[in-house]
């Protein structure tokens, strides 16, 4: 996916955010993309979709004290 790829994706914000740090994902064919959202142009991580679930089951895991 190029940069110009990248500008027309449907970015959402996270509904916890404060106003220093928060993240933003899109969903696209290949998985889902994470950016920074004070710095749209600045570095975006890629996760496929088994990635993403596992990033999601630790994170879930790790912040709300249930198993990984």
């Amino acid at each position: 996916m190029g940069e110009g790829d990248l500008l027309g994706l449907d970015w959402r914000k996270s509904s916890a955010c404060d106003p220093v740090e928060c993240v933003e994902v899109a969903v696209t064919d290949g998985g889902v993309r994470v950016r920074e959202s004070h710095r749209p142009k600045g570095h975006i991580v890629a996760f496929d979709a088994p990635a993403w679930r596992e990033f999601l089951r630790a994170l879930c895991g790790t912040t709300l004290g249930g198993p990984v």
